[in-house]
């Protein structure tokens, strides 16, 4: 697969000074104004202002000069016209509205998750350092059309499918069991990004630091997905959307992308496995679809722990 990870996202959004301390306290690294490092990826999150919240743009590498090539051509013949130069191609997906930036750029390393400890000390078994993220793992964007932005992302970036869940397509680059994933919304908005951190000590600590300092920013965790088995903890972030802390040893186990190839006459997974509290009594819906402009009788992206049956695509 040419496209190997996500580089980067660029985000507007209507209250900057607040997003942004929203963002250092998370744990990323504030480079320059709006700018954010994570412990690995870099500089991942650009936060700009802006009149409504949105994606402007994802950033995306790729091995070569050649794979922009191949990008390019099965972009077209999908019907899209790239804008393309030597170091990259940028093209909008129309359904959700955001614009791909593709780049030549090397690939990560393997993050060195553990902790590194070689003997064991009574007052240091447990986290008690600030939560930094190591990197940007996926984004989660809503649209209104979930086959159109799917045809997009798997046939012309050549992502692969590894699930629908509640609706919604989980695609990847590499050996991460998702990396973008377009859930049904009535209009194109961001639901969540997701950060990996080294266990799921971190999520839990990181989370609850993060709500112990406000209350209010608890939205759904700790707990456990289903399809991806990662661990979670959903947090909403002063710009109408959602920052996770994300960890999964079976990302890191999966042997090779095909491992994530889903089985299609396997039954659709649940959202979780478990989770405090269960999803149905707290849905994990961004506020922008509780606004005026929402369709009344929508139904929110990851609202229940349902099916969908989807034998029809």
């Amino acid at each position: 697969m040419s496209a190997h990870r996500l580089c980067a996202v660029v985000r507007e959004v209507t209250d900057l000074a607040a997003t942004r301390a929203f963002y250092r306290e998370f744990g990323l690294t504030e480079t320059r104004p709006g700018v954010f490092a994570s412990q690995v990826g870099g500089e991942q999150l650009h936060l700009v202002e802006g009149e409504r919240p949105r994606v402007v743009r994802i950033d995306i590498g790729v091995d070569s000069a050649d794979d922009l090539d191949e990008v390019e051509t099965r972009l077209q013949s999908l019907g899209y016209v790239p804008r393309r130069n030597e170091a990259s191609l940028e093209v909008t997906e129309q359904s959700t509205e955001v614009m791909l930036r593709l780049t030549v750029t090397e690939r990560l390393t393997h993050e060195d998750t553990p902790d590194g400890r070689t003997e064991l000390a009574r007052d240091n078994l447990v986290p008690r350092e600030r939560v930094r993220p190591l990197r940007l793992c996926h984004i989660v964007l809503g649209c209104p059309d979930i086959d159109s932005a799917e045809r997009f992302f798997l046939k012309g970036l050549g992502m692969r499918l590894s699930d629908h869940v509640t609706g919604s397509a989980f695609m990847r680059f590499e050996t991460d069991h998702h990396n973008i994933v377009v859930v049904p919304a009535p209009f194109a908005l961001l639901h969540h990004t997701a950060w990996k951190v080294r266990n799921v000590d971190e999520v839990g600590y990181g989370g609850s630091q993060m709500i112990a300092a406000d209350p209010d920013r608890h939205a759904w965790g700790l707990g456990r997905h289903a399809a991806s088995a990662n661990y979670f903890w959903y947090l909403r972030d002063p710009a109408g959307a959602f920052a996770e802390y994300y960890y999964s040893e079976m990302d890191e186990l999966a042997p090779s992308p095909e491992f994530w190839d889903p089985d299609p006459a396997g039954p659709e997974l649940p959202v979780a496995v478990w989770a405090s509290p269960a999803l149905v009594d707290a849905p994990l819906t961004p506020p922008l679809l509780r606004a005026p402009r929402s369709p009344e009788g929508m139904t929110p992206p990851l609202l229940e722990n349902e099916t969908t049956d989807r034998s029809s695509r």
